[in-house]
């Protein structure tokens, strides 16, 4: 039996955030990791919480003959070395999953040294979820019993979303179902062992007033960005038999050699937005398929920095979450077509730099 859902007259999505055309400024924090030993020279001193200032170390303080000096920097706001994830997430993160439920973009940009604490930081450790799990597990506590069947919500080659009936996507669900060696994520399946202790988030958090006459879909993609190239960290590419691969000395590869990926291209759709061409989007439907897929990704990630000699000062990585929001009709059975479909997303970059790196906001 399904549920009665209370016939409230249809009225357009309102996109919190949209009422001015301002661009929202750059909130840049800084977070201070703690040392690794605790007889290390400590450089770095909170002065408050929105200054720090760097102290030059005492080796080079000699060799200078006292000739240097000591600089502070402001920042949003500065978090300590005793910072828990929690923390962090409720000033940093919580605000843009807010908002990304009432319609409006974000960007989630980590930036430092290798080293810096910035994998602690977005994804965590056992028993520590970072903030991608966080943000992930307070968009589905938010929009989990309003979520859209499966393949309902279809993306295509234009940077939009299809809608399909429930008959076309219980077929499709079905023939998915059927083939052998699939890649998408199942609820089914047990957690990974890997990064069960990552996602595991004890505080509950969830955004308040979301449309009930809506549904909604997340689909998630990973992309890499190195020297000016953008690679699609899920894509599965087949392998032929028959036309071999050549490697960088002309020469065919054997079956078991890694086969570097395809560069994407750069699009712009028609509401001038900037996309990735045929880059894949994956739908999950919690947070552990959709830190599923991200750690399919990080793997592909490895793999292939190992093979190509990358340094990961040159490499950077967006892992993207884009919620679609559809209303429904009069009668809360039928998710209205395209036309009033919301779709808006929060971009989870990371970037590792050395001191020749510059970036441009």
């Amino acid at each position: 039996m399904k549920s009665a859902r209370a016939k409230t007259p249809r009225k357009p999505i309102v996109k919190k955030g949209s009422q001015t055309n301002l661009k929202d400024p750059v909130g840049v924090y800084c977070r201070v990791r703690p040392l690794g030993f605790p007889d290390q020279e400590c450089c770095i001193e909170v002065i408050n919480n929105t200054t720090v200032q760097l102290h030059t170390p005492e080796g080079y303080r000699l060799n200078r003959n006292g000739d240097y000096k000591e600089t502070q920097y402001s920042f949003k706001q500065v978090f300590g070395t005793h910072t828990t994830q929690k923390e962090l997430f409720d000033v940093v993160a919580n605000p843009l999953v807010d908002d990304l439920i009432h319609g409006k973009n974000g960007l989630l940009f980590t930036y430092g040294v290798t080293g810096s604490g910035k994998t602690h930081t977005m994804t965590g450790s056992p028993g520590e979820g970072g903030l991608l799990p966080r943000c992930l597990d307070m968009i589905f506590n938010s929009i989990g019993s309003f979520q859209a069947k499966r393949y309902v919500f279809k993306s295509n080659d234009r940077n939009s979303m299809d809608i399909q009936c429930e008959v076309d996507a219980l077929l499709e669900r079905q023939k998915r179902e059927a083939m052998p060696n699939t890649k998408t994520p199942s609820s089914k399946r047990q957690v990974d062992p890997e990064f069960a202790d990552m996602i595991t988030v004890q505080e509950f958090c969830k955004a308040e007033e979301v449309d009930e006459d809506s549904v909604y879909g997340v689909f998630v993609s990973y992309i890499e960005i190195y020297n000016n190239y953008i690679y699609d960290l899920l894509e599965e590419v087949p392998f032929d038999p028959i036309k071999p691969k050549w490697n960088s000395c002309s020469t065919p590869m054997r079956n078991t050699d890694f086969v570097p990926p395809q560069s994407k291209l750069l699009r712009e759709d028609k509401n001038h937005n900037m996309y990735v061409a045929g880059c894949t989007e994956v739908e999950v439907k919690s947070t552990e398929e959709a830190f599923e897929v991200f750690w399919r990704g990080q793997k592909k990630r490895r793999i292939a920095n190992t093979h190509l000699n990358r340094e990961s000062s040159r490499s950077h990585s967006v892992f993207n979450i884009k919620l679609v929001q559809a209303p429904l009709d009069a009668d809360g059975d039928n998710v209205l077509q395209p036309e009033f479909c919301c779709e808006k997303s929060l971009q989870i970059f990371k970037n590792l730099f050395d001191r020749s790196d510059k970036i441009r906001l």
